[in-house]
């Protein structure tokens, strides 16, 4: 993950539009850029694709250990497949290092089989290659009952979070202020973040529009009301947790990256947290004391 102060750069959504351009409009049910993962039919079902990719030197933080890391490699994939409601299936990596150091590519190995043997997913091989930085790149494919992306949400509905956000990028900025691993008050949140696949299967029951919130709330929050056609109003943001903390707790909930939440609408849930509401309109605000206050497109990028 990048230091705080390099967390305004969003030039990665820039190149994410000329994917779009090129391959946005293949003849397959969600193609590129349109949502966390592609859609595909398989017969009468719905497959999900997608892959993710974490290197040393933006996505592993200070003591980090090598279980971690595969860890985080396999949970920011998967974190795709729950966005999409989707039961994840398969998963394959590609892992490029240094050398061929035996004790680190097993560690890394042990952290991939441990969270694909929590999820039930089975691990279906990859790649090995040579790299002046460690890099971990991972595919999964899911399998989903319907179709839901972030380009649903209707006026009149309620926006929710799986989970309170912020925790990891709390950490992050903790161990940048100088805190050890032992002093963090979160550190499973920043060193084993944790797909919401069970959460995301049970909310696409119902859910109008859904998406993860790998980059921060903002970001997510802005490409599904802009995807949507929507307003997005956030009413009341639970920062409590963050508090007592030398940091700013409403600028890690919104902008913070790493917390592998999901974001949703529907008219009612109880399975989330109600953060706020959809309305006619654009873009994406903050209600502070009656006011309505812009909340910008910014959060976590690998430039």
């Amino acid at each position: 993950m990048l230091p705080p102060a390099l967390y305004v750069n969003m030039k990665e959504f820039d190149l994410l539009k000329i994917v779009e351009e090129f391959f946005g409009h293949e003849d397959i049910l969600i193609p590129a850029g349109k949502h966390d993962a592609a859609y595909v039919r398989a017969n009468d079902k719905f497959l999900v694709l997608t892959c993710d990719t974490v290197n040393e030197k933006s996505d592993f933080p200070r003591f980090m250990k090598a279980e971690e890391m595969g860890y985080m490699a396999a949970s920011v994939t998967l974190s795709d497949i729950a966005a999409c409601g989707a039961k994840p299936l398969f998963f394959l990596n590609a892992i490029s290092m240094k050398e061929a150091d035996f004790d680190l590519f097993k560690r890394i190995l042990i952290g991939i089989k441990d969270v694909c043997s929590k999820y039930g997913v089975k691990v279906a091989g990859g790649d090995i290659d040579f790299s002046e930085t460690l890099t971990i790149s991972g595919f999964a494919v899911g399998e989903a009952k319907r179709i839901i992306t972030r380009n649903s949400a209707k006026p009149g509905e309620n926006v929710y979070v799986t989970g309170l956000l912020g925790k990891a990028q709390l950490c992050l900025e903790l161990l940048e202020k100088g805190f050890d691993r032992e002093s963090l008050p979160y550190p499973e949140s920043l060193y084993k973040p944790e797909p919401r696949i069970r959460e995301g299967l049970k909310i696409s029951e119902y859910a109008s529009a859904l998406t993860d919130i790998s980059d921060s709330l903002a970001v997510s929050a802005h490409l599904m009301a802009r995807g949507s056609g929507v307003k997005i109003v956030f009413e009341s943001i639970p920062t409590k947790h963050l508090e007592n903390y030398p940091v700013d707790p409403l600028e890690l909930f919104l902008y913070g990256g790493g917390d592998f939440e999901l974001l949703y609408t529907a008219k009612h849930s109880e399975d989330g947290i109600k953060i706020g509401k959809v309305e006619e309109g654009k873009g994406v605000y903050l209600k502070v004391d009656e006011e309505l206050k812009k909340v910008e497109f910014r959060g976590y990028s690998h430039f």
